[in-house]
């Protein structure tokens, strides 16, 4: 009787850790699978922004980029043409607003009731 009882408690201790210790193992599964999937899309966003730095190259060395930074960068020009300088004072931008349009500082709310009334 008494070895009985041993057994059924030796069994019982057993099964108990057995339980334990496969939770523990399925919980350590769960976290990982969401590190994989956050490392997959880490891997993805990477692999994007790989190709785009590989176009990006890949334009830089061609004949086009070079004559841009050139022109733009150097002052520099084609044979046979003039490049002309302009200082900063004269150069007006188009996408600058008027000075009426500066003086305007209303709400957004009115500007939104301007644009449809």
């Amino acid at each position: 009787m008494v070895n009985l009882r041993v057994v059924r408690l030796v069994i019982i201790g057993v099964s108990a850790i057995l339980v334990v210790n496969l939770s523990r193992s399925i919980w350590d599964l769960w976290r990982r699978r969401d590190i994989v999937a956050e490392r997959q899309e880490v891997l993805r966003r990477l692999e994007i922004e790989h190709q785009r730095l590989k176009d990006e190259l890949t334009y830089s060395e061609s004949p086009l980029f070079i004559e841009q930074e050139a022109r733009n960068r150097l002052g520099l020009g084609k044979e046979g043409e003039s490049v002309v300088i302009l200082p900063k004072s004269q150069i007006t931008n188009s996408n600058d607003q008027t000075n009426e349009e500066k003086k305007e500082n209303f709400p957004n709310w009115k500007q939104w009731w301007r644009l449809f009334f």
